[in-house]
């Protein structure tokens, strides 16, 4: 089986395949806002550590580089990744897999600069999580928005906060959430390159 990880430190996305590409459980590994950040690691290794049972492979997003980066974020997510490669590595003695979510989303099928509200919704889509009523109806209120900024009627902050907003809409009904449909992007993304 295949593992695939969308590291953060608030809610860590997780789902599984199947060697031959069927998606077999999804999940999320929150941990305690309270937590200081460094036992958030600590925290965040252990319960991906219970998933390695039956694992042959893992597959991790890896971390974006932006010039607008937060760098306490990306320091923090290097040194939550490093844990989870050293745990791996200690564990099955194998590389892990990593993926741009650019790269990851076209292999996929979905588009590489899809927002998060719209890789969720395709992800629903694609394993029926929800009907055809809640799929238009957030697809909708996202060609709303996109039409809205186009029109240059909003700025790109307000762009992305409307874009946020439904995106934690479509987690709060479906429990699809960005972390939970990018895992499964990255599982999608492997299975395809390696024609399982």
């Amino acid at each position: 089986m295949i593992l695939c990880l969308d590291l953060s430190s608030k809610c860590t996305g997780w789902s599984k395949f199947s060697r031959d590409g069927k998606l077999i459980d999804k999940g999320r590994i929150t941990p305690s806002p309270e937590i200081e950040p460094l036992m958030k690691i600590h925290y965040i290794t252990d319960k991906v550590k219970e998933l390695y049972s039956n694992i042959d492979e893992l597959v991790i997003e890896d971390i974006f580089l932006s010039k607008f980066g937060n760098v306490a974020m990306i320091k923090y997510l290097a040194r939550l990744s490093g844990a989870i490669i050293y745990s791996w590595i200690v564990e099955k003695y194998k590389i892990p897999h990593f993926y741009m979510a650019v790269v990851a989303r076209p292999l996929a099928g979905a588009k590489g600069n899809s927002h998060k509200a719209e890789i969720q919704l395709f992800i629903i889509q694609k394993y029926k999580f929800a009907d055809k009523e809640f799929i238009d109806k957030y697809d909708d209120m996202i060609v709303e928005v996109k039409n809205r900024y186009k029109a240059k009627e909003i700025k790109k902050g307000a762009f992305k906060y409307a874009m946020g907003k439904i995106s934690r809409l479509i987690d709060e009904e479906s429990e699809i959430g960005e972390d939970v449909a990018d895992s499964i992007i990255l599982g999608r993304a492997y299975c395809e390159e390696y024609q399982m």
